[in-house]
């Protein structure tokens, strides 16, 4: 009786997560607030710290701003695949083939904005002066600040377990 109960607990769980997923990623990545030209002042205050030209400045502004609608749009349409994703996967009987589709695009899309990214390193790479560049380098290299830490496994105390060795 007792293994039975614990199965069904199991199963129930499982199947409300899976259920629960597309709301999880319905939510994003925080909204307009995370990416918005402007917006971020710790990122404004970092680039003062970083003595930029006013020429340098007005570039970096330039590109910041022409790529933010184009990802806005993209992480919109990624929402809604991600979305149709989880609903697919959450109907009885779906096999990973009726999904491979959904699979594809999603992960091209993703494959895009990560190149898209890298594109825009090296963009701001143009502008920055190498030392400049290297101070950029040098604070994501370096500590993340505490309210990122939350719920990562940085906020945890001590060194990650280290995995049996036999």
């Amino acid at each position: 009786m007792n293994r039975k109960m614990t199965k069904m607990i199991v199963v129930v769980t499982v199947f409300g997560l899976a259920l629960s997923a597309p709301a999880a990623y319905a939510q994003g990545w925080g909204g307009d607030k995370q990416c918005a030209p402007g917006k971020n002042k710790k990122s404004e205050k970092f680039f003062k710290d970083l003595n930029l030209t006013a020429e340098q400045k007005a570039k970096l502004d330039a590109q910041r701003e022409a790529k933010w609608e184009t990802r806005k749009a993209e992480r919109e349409q990624l929402k809604t695949k991600m979305q149709a994703l989880h609903a697919e996967i959450a109907k009885p009987g779906t096999t990973r083939a009726d999904v491979q589709g959904l699979v594809d695009e999603i992960s091209a899309m993703k494959g895009q904005m990560f190149a898209q990214r890298i594109d825009g390193v090296f963009a701001m790479k143009e502008v920055l002066t190498p030392e400049q560049f290297a101070k950029i380098e040098a604070t994501r290299k370096g500590p993340m600040p505490m309210e990122k830490m939350k719920g990562k496994r940085g906020d945890r105390k001590g060194p990650p377990p280290e995995p049996d060795q036999e």
